[in-house]
């Protein structure tokens, strides 16, 4: 999501009536040995940072009493049970992830994320209430999407795509085999050689040397070792050696952009990291000033985004779009920013009215802001407005800003979801690990602190039905689920696009 600075304040910790002592003015906003000195001791001490940290800052205490949690009484049951964890000689990360997962379990927020650290293992545990509730609820269509990514290959073959462009910013996957072909070259031909000399001798054990550090990198996956990697066989002028910047990989971003038969307009991306390249100011943040492959990476999604917009807005002018499909199946969503140059990319400028949200607002449990209007940015640019059909195509791995954009979708008059019912993970986040005036935010730092919760900064509300959609998701207009059979790995034909192509050819 997007970045936002948020100001560090000491929250007032309430009083209740399971508490024998009065809580103190702590911040959990960093790690403060006041806050946390007793959690650093014992399991107790964790419970009660965990308890208060979200007692303080949780978003949805009244739609979790309506759903049958009080947060007075988790207190009152789970209390002892972590005593009995401080008498016990030896808790392994189990036991105590289990009684993790029985607290978080009924909770309804989709991005909340809570690690403890077990003190006997010096490991933490991890649970999150919404992977907890897909994998039970959804079980097998779960399953079914682990490692799907959409593909057009099926359609290709067909000879159903008029034009197809695609692209990763995963370079190291799209030069290793040059490089190491290459190696294997100079390896080959300097051992041919009987008559060697000091300088060739030391070329030929620096090839092999490399040949074999770069397979391991690539067989690890430890990109934090390319560079140094890249820096230290500098010398040997390997065709794409050189150092990137290591932001290309914390989420790598695969896009397509595809022209369909009837002139549909295709985009699918697998995070909502667009803005980090389209936009100058992110850009310069992410990247710096790009060069090499960094440089390549950058501007090959840039190649493929403005395709795939020129298209829409080309055949719009000429009277001759079919539609629109934004597939947003298996998205673990983003930035916010990003609205703008996909759904926000085919709307009238000014934003885009597509959900109410309120804000916590007090230390309170119950300080909650009253709901307003949630806009999405829209492109401000001079463009072609896009009324003919858009659908957006979705799963249930499509996360948080895929969400936004499905729930976008629902709520135009042209737009049409389809798929099947999405995470429930659609509450904005903060990357601050620090509180907001909005009293929401990270509790402790991760990995640091004994305790650590992310905790979303707001709570969104459905403009069809005025519901909270945290935890049950965005529902499909037509609910299309995919069968994995037929589509076997791309080379089939896929349910959820063919569904999306028939509406959109004949309107229904």
């Amino acid at each position: 999501m997007k970045k936002i600075l948020f100001i560090t304040a000491g929250l007032l910790l309430m009083l209740t009536g399971c508490r024998q002592e009065s809580d103190n003015v702590l911040s959990y906003a960093f790690n403060d040995a006041m806050a946390f000195q007793k959690a650093d001791t014992c399991f107790v001490g964790e419970f009660e940072v965990f308890w208060n940290g979200m007692n303080t800052n949780y978003a949805l205490w009244d739609y979790e009493l309506e759903n049958g949690l009080d947060w007075d009484d988790v207190y009152r049951k789970y209390y002892p049970k972590f005593a009995e964890l401080d008498k016990k000689d030896t808790v392994t990360d189990e036991e105590l992830r289990n009684l993790l997962n029985e607290i978080v379990k009924p909770l309804h927020d989709g991005h909340l994320v809570i690690k403890l650290k077990n003190r006997h293992t010096g490991n933490y545990v991890t649970a999150s209430p919404s992977y907890l509730r897909v994998e039970d609820e959804r079980e097998e269509e779960y399953k079914a999407t682990q490692g799907f990514l959409p593909s057009l290959k099926y359609y290709q073959d067909k000879g159903k795509v008029l034009e197809m462009r695609r692209t990763s910013t995963n370079v190291i996957g799209q030069t290793c085999r040059i490089m190491l072909a290459y190696m294997e070259e100079q390896i080959t031909g300097l051992e041919q050689k009987t008559d060697r000399t000091q300088d060739e001798e030391e070329r030929l054990n620096a090839f092999q040397s490399a040949y074999n550090d770069l397979v391991q990198i690539l067989k690890t996956d430890n990109l934090n070792a390319y560079n140094p990697f890249a820096l230290r066989y500098e010398w040997l002028h390997i065709p794409y050696l050189e150092p990137i910047n290591l932001n290309l990989y914390e989420q790598p971003l695969d896009i397509t952009y595809a022209l369909l038969e009837g002139n549909i307009a295709y985009l699918s991306f697998n995070h909502f990291r667009l803005s980090a390249y389209l936009d100058p100011n992110y850009c310069k943040d992410f990247f710096g000033q790009p060069t090499g492959l960094t440089k390549l990476a950058v501007e090959s999604v840039q190649d493929i985004w403005y395709s795939w917009f020129s298209a829409i807005q080309e055949l719009k002018k000429a009277g001759n779009l079919g539609g629109v499909i934004i597939d947003v199946r298996s998205n673990g969503g983003g930035m916010l920013d990003d609205y703008q140059y996909v759904l926000g990319a085919l709307l009238p400028s000014g934003g885009h009215h597509m959900a109410d949200a309120r804000f916590k607002r007090g230390p309170g449990r119950f300080d909650y802001s009253p709901i307003m209007p949630q806009y999405m940015l829209t492109m401000n640019a001079e463009h072609e407005i896009v009324t003919e059909p858009i659908v957006v195509l979705c799963n249930c791995k499509s996360l948080s800003m895929a969400e936004v954009t499905s729930m976008g979708a629902k709520v135009l008059e042209n737009g049409t979801l389809i798929g099947t019912r999405t995470w429930g993970g659609f509450s904005a986040l903060s990357a601050s690990e620090t509180y907001s005036n909005n009293y929401a935010g990270c509790v402790g730092i991760q990995n640091v602190t004994p305790v650590f919760c992310y905790i979303p900064q707001e709570v969104t509300f459905s403009l069809l039905d005025g519901k909270i959609v945290e935890g049950r998701g965005v529902e499909p207009d037509i609910v299309v689920p995919m069968d994995f059979d037929a589509w076997n790995m791309g080379n089939g034909p896929d349910s959820q696009l063919d569904r999306a192509l028939q509406f959109i050819r004949t309107g229904n």
